[in-house]
């Protein structure tokens, strides 16, 4: 990236699965100033980038562009040249299907530097999400990629009487599929063969539909399939009743939303996840630190005892200790904390915090900004802000999926996860039925207004005892 402009990297984003993207793929998105992503890389993926990065939407649909290709090649030059680190964020692999050459070319022409990264290609992944290897021995020995849909451009390349591989697999095909399927049994291939359809594949609202080339437009409207799709086609379709295991999860294909009051872990939404379910978190929060002047360092120091209330205030206030040059054996011999991860952070740092209910009025607090105590003083360490950069991502998933239930970790979340819905005008869910950590925030969901508790999430909590 030495370079008087800016660079580029185009990033496959994988098939939705947020366990699928590379490893290099996450560092580009952590250093990246502007990300450009596409409406099936999965939105999670940007929790990765830091707080000064910029998101720009350049989500496409079938007859409906948010932005046309001519806009998104021109803000990447744009952007570039004023020498921004850009990341385009691609679902699946760019270069399957995903007009990274279009893009490439208009760098190169302006001699802006850029990498591609690759992502896994959706078809392979949504295959065997679904139980169907896209090669097998006894069934296929090669694999052909084909678009749904052609442009008159590219009409003449497809060819005809040719005979493609032993497994087909087209992207952007819902349009057309019946034209597709048509002509697959002109081009030779025999009605029978086996075809599936995967929406969403990879993802908890992942769903598949079987038939053959000859009846899966008619499987389809009546499993009510949309895209985005795969078609697979191909005998190697039959082995999906052999190899299904996705589905068989424990909450294969629930939508479940957890509530956030913080920026901690997404520990709920990746346990669901990886029990089958489509899983998102609400809202997002960024944490703005606070610097602590000299003075406060000296009263910190100088106190008798001092209460930790989080694992962010522990790490926050020992790295401006050492950034100011203090000896940490200089702090006070009384150190309590407020929860098990926090004597874990004090206990990796050499101290062994103890436990109290006992509140010292000489004690100080060092917790976030809404910590409450009752101790003399509390000195913040940070506040958690509610990232309006999410807001348009939000409102899409939010409207775009059937969610069933919110998980409420802590009252905290109850408050925030309403206040955010009446912003966002997504008043449909504040009826939703919920499940909860805890009896106290049960009673307290109940005087919010949520009335109906899911049991099998309830359930799973109460089994794998849950605590915030």
């Amino acid at each position: 990236m030495e370079t008087s402009k800016g660079f580029v990297s185009f990033v496959g984003a994988g098939p939705g699965d947020t366990g699928l993207v590379t490893e290099k793929g996450i560092q580009c998105l952590k250093k990246a100033d502007i990300i450009l992503y596409d409406r099936l890389a999965n939105p999670r993926l940007l929790r990765n980038a830091k707080d000064s990065c910029e998101f720009i939407y350049c989500g496409k649909l079938p007859e409906r562009h948010t932005m046309r290709q001519e806009k998104i090649n021109k803000l990447l030059v744009q952007y570039a040249s004023e020498g921004c680190y850009v990341v385009r964020l691609k679902g699946g692999d760019p270069s399957v299907f995903g007009r990274v050459g279009e893009e490439a070319e208009e760098l190169a022409a302006y001699h802006i530097a850029f990498e591609i990264v690759p992502g896994i290609t959706s078809s392979i992944a949504a295959a065997a999400y679904a139980g169907i290897p896209v090669t097998h021995r006894d069934y296929s020995t090669s694999l052909t990629f084909r678009t749904g849909h052609t442009c008159e451009s590219n009409a003449a390349l497809h060819g005809d009487g040719q005979l493609l591989g032993d497994t087909i697999a087209y992207y952007m095909g819902m349009k057309k599929m019946l034209v597709n399927c048509r002509e697959l049994i002109k081009q030779g291939k025999p009605a029978d063969t086996k075809v599936a359809i995967i929406q969403w594949g990879t993802l908890g609202k992942q769903k598949v539909a079987e038939g053959t080339l000859e009846t899966i437009q008619s499987v389809i409207e009546e499993g009510h399939i949309e895209s985005p799709a795969m078609m697979i086609v191909g005998d190697v379709v039959e082995l999906r009743k052999k190899l299904i295991w996705f589905d068989k999860k424990k909450f294969s294909g629930r939508r479940i939303l957890i509530a956030k009051a913080s920026g901690n872990t997404f520990a709920l939404e990746d346990y669901f996840t990886e029990l089958g379910a489509e899983a998102y978190s609400f809202p997002i929060w960024k944490q703005k630190v606070h610097t602590f002047s000299e003075e406060e360092l000296k009263a910190i120091m100088k106190s008798d005892r001092l209460v930790f209330t989080n694992v962010y205030s522990v790490d926050i206030l020992f790295d401006q200790f050492c950034q100011a040059h203090y000896d940490i054996r200089n702090l006070p011999r009384s150190i309590v904390y407020q929860t098990k991860k926090t004597r874990k952070a004090l206990a990796a740092r050499g101290i062994l915090a103890v436990s109290s209910q006992d509140n010292d009025i000489s004690s100080i607090t060092i917790g976030s900004k809404t910590d409450t105590s009752h101790t003399k003083e509390t000195f913040p360490t940070h506040e958690w802000l509610v990232d309006k950069r999410f807001d348009e991502i939000n409102k899409r998933m939010l409207t775009e999926d059937d969610w069933e239930t919110v998980i409420f970790p802590n009252k905290a979340a109850v408050t925030s996860f309403k206040e955010e819905l009446k912003k966002l005008e997504m008043y449909h869910l504040l009826d939703i039925q919920f499940a909860y950590i805890g009896e106290s925030v049960k009673k307290y969901a109940m005087e919010q207004g949520f009335s109906v508790i899911d049991e099998a999430v309830q359930s799973e909590l109460k089994r794998m005892n849950w605590r915030d």
